[in-house]
């Protein structure tokens, strides 16, 4: 089976090629909203460097949210474009899963992703990972630091945690008061995705949940967007 992974959920994009359980070939790149611009010259150089064709792809994956409203966009319509044009099967997955997979630390370890939702607020969620898989201890959640952090610590119920992810150097002092914990350079320095990371929790997507719905599958965004209907519908043009 050869994966394409497609992450563009924020400014740092990845995109990753697997063939048969080898070697993991990838791009990284940084993009302030520009995603669209180079995603397919970065699509071409993970296959070109992997010696693999868009023809051989078995499966395309990509990284549904939460995260930046245009990024997502972006990701998810070039993964669901290539599915569609190549007729192959599609996998939708986390960002906070993907991030907790690359958070390191023993079997047990309490990991809690935590990416920033802007103007002050957190997405993050709490999972033990092992074993290959990833089990939810605290879904993933939208608000404040303090109800967020709050709500995980209790779920947590005193175990060691881990943190890890780009919102952690602004959040750091809602974190070590919220779960108790001290953050170091290593865990601010985290990026929302690694190759290895997203390639794994692709394949246990499509190993545990199968395929999902082309149609269907849709950003997971969290964040309600700033962009509403008035209350009222609004009167346009001059008075008759």
């Amino acid at each position: 089976m050869t994966i394409l992974c497609i992450d563009t959920a924020t400014e740092h994009g990845t995109v990753a090629v697997v063939r048969d359980e080898g070697p993991i070939a990838s791009v990284r790149w940084r993009s302030a909203g520009r995603h669209g611009e180079n995603l397919f010259g970065h699509i071409e150089s993970a296959l070109a460097e992997a010696g693999a064709s868009r023809e051989e792809l078995s499966l395309i994956g990509v990284n549904i949210g939460p995260g930046r409203f245009t990024s997502l966009r972006v990701g998810l319509g070039t993964a669901k474009g290539l599915a569609l044009g190549l007729g192959l099967p599609i996998v939708g997955v986390s960002s906070l899963r993907v991030l907790a997979r690359a958070i390191e630390g023993d079997a047990g370890l309490v990991r809690v992703p935590v990416m920033n939702a802007y103007r002050g607020d957190v997405f993050a969620a709490a999972y033990i990972v092992g074993g290959g898989g990833v089990e939810e201890l605290a879904p993933a959640l939208f608000g404040s630091p303090e109800q967020v952090f709050g709500r995980i610590r209790e779920v947590v119920g005193g175990r060691p945690v881990m943190v890890g992810g780009e919102g952690v150097r602004q959040h750091a002092t809602a974190i070590e008061a919220g779960l108790g914990v001290e953050v170091d350079e290593a865990q601010m320095s985290l990026e929302v995705s690694t190759p290895d990371a997203i390639v794994a929790e692709v394949q246990y997507a499509i190993r545990t949940a199968g395929p999902a719905d082309l149609e269907s599958l849709e950003p997971q965004y969290l964040r309600p967007s700033d962009a509403k209907l008035p209350d009222r519908p609004q009167r346009t043009g001059r008075p008759s």
